[in-house]
């Protein structure tokens, strides 16, 4: 039996010459969340950067321009439509970004229109995308936030943080909310705002689905952080799943699928 997706991103491994410089600009500039591990924009799965300092006497290389360019590319990103491109580039050039390439189009592939950004170290971020069919509708087609509505948060915050393997960082708190930034770039929003006087809900659709390569283990875990089980597991030739409820009676479906081998 072969397990689910094993894969989950990727990240580009920048060698640079000075480590804190880096790590303020990607920061600072360009808006990255720069951790000890890695600079992501937009989780795990939008651009993600490992950050290495280069050894005494080794000179970052960033990579040639391909053969008819003028501009070589070391990262590229990728926007769904121009308008969030043309934001992302006003937002980098108020913060200072250097750019080795202004916004331009490219009629004959798409169109498609790129930016190109230089780091400290000439490393060069080129992000671009296709102004397609969804042009027309203002409303992103994603999903940024699963909202989860609590009575204590710092409760649910160590809860949810449990389950999920992550540790709950001070900069993702906001007043009466609480975010965790998961890998697939979404995130979830623990909300406590007016829930004091609301009642439990006894019953409810799953509200929020998480996977698992091991679905006795998850079960397991999931008890033992004051989870309950709402619905047993329920195995499929293609998936078993299971539903945990927490205190708050917010349900989650954990899915494990199933792969022939």
């Amino acid at each position: 039996m072969k397990m689910g997706k094993q894969i989950g991103s990727s990240l580009s491994v920048l060698t640079v010459s000075d480590l804190a410089r880096s790590r303020q600009y990607y920061r600072e500039v360009l808006g990255f969340d720069v951790t000890d591990w890695w600079a992501e924009r937009d989780g795990l799965n939008g651009m993600a950067l490992k950050l290495h300092q280069a050894p005494e006497g080794f000179t970052p290389v960033p990579n040639p321009p391909e053969a008819g360019a003028d501009t070589g590319v070391d990262v590229q990103g990728y926007t769904d439509t121009w308008a969030g491109l043309d934001s992302l580039y006003e937002e980098f050039k108020s913060k200072g970004a250097a750019f080795a390439r202004e916004p331009v189009v490219y009629p004959d592939f798409g169109p498609w229109k790129e930016f190109v950004v230089e780091d400290p170290d000439g490393y060069h971020l080129a992000f671009g995308g296709i102004d397609g069919a969804r042009a027309h509708a203002s409303i992103e087609p994603r999903i940024d936030a699963g909202i989860v509505w609590v009575r204590d948060l710092e409760r649910a915050v160590e809860r949810y943080g449990k389950l999920i393997g992550m540790q709950a960082r001070e900069e993702d708190r906001y007043g009466h909310l609480h975010l965790f930034r998961l890998d697939n770039g979404t995130s979830l929003m623990l909300d406590s705002n007016g829930m004091e006087s609301v009642p439990v809900r006894e019953n409810g659709a799953p509200q929020l689905k998480l996977s698992t390569h091991d679905i006795e283990r998850a079960k397991s875990e999931a008890l033992q952080h004051g989870f309950e089980i709402a619905l047993d597991i329920q195995r499929l030739p293609s998936v078993s799943y299971f539903n945990i409820r927490d205190e708050d009676g917010n349900v989650l479906t954990i899915t494990q699928d199933i792969h022939s081998s």
